[in-house]
């Protein structure tokens, strides 16, 4: 069963972009937790209804400077 889909587009793109390096992601209550299989135990919740408008930009950048992501996919 595929998961559900994030209300907004720029975090569903975020979202499919960890998809695509290999991060699991799955759908909690209020959130969804995205988990790397690279082994260092990475992971991040990513907020349904953020209330930082700068959320998904500071979520990137959180993701580019402390985990293995990598900016446009693979």
């Amino acid at each position: 069963m595929p998961r559900p889909r994030h209300p907004i587009k720029e975090l569903e793109a975020l979202l499919r972009n960890g998809e695509a390096q290999g991060w699991k992601v799955t759908k909690g209550s209020g959130y969804f937790r995205m988990f790397c299989t690279c082994g260092d135990g990475h992971y991040k919740w990513v907020h349904l209804t953020p209330s930082n408008p700068r959320y998904e930009r500071n979520l990137r950048s959180y993701l580019r400077s402390r985990t293995c992501w990598k900016e446009g996919g693979l």
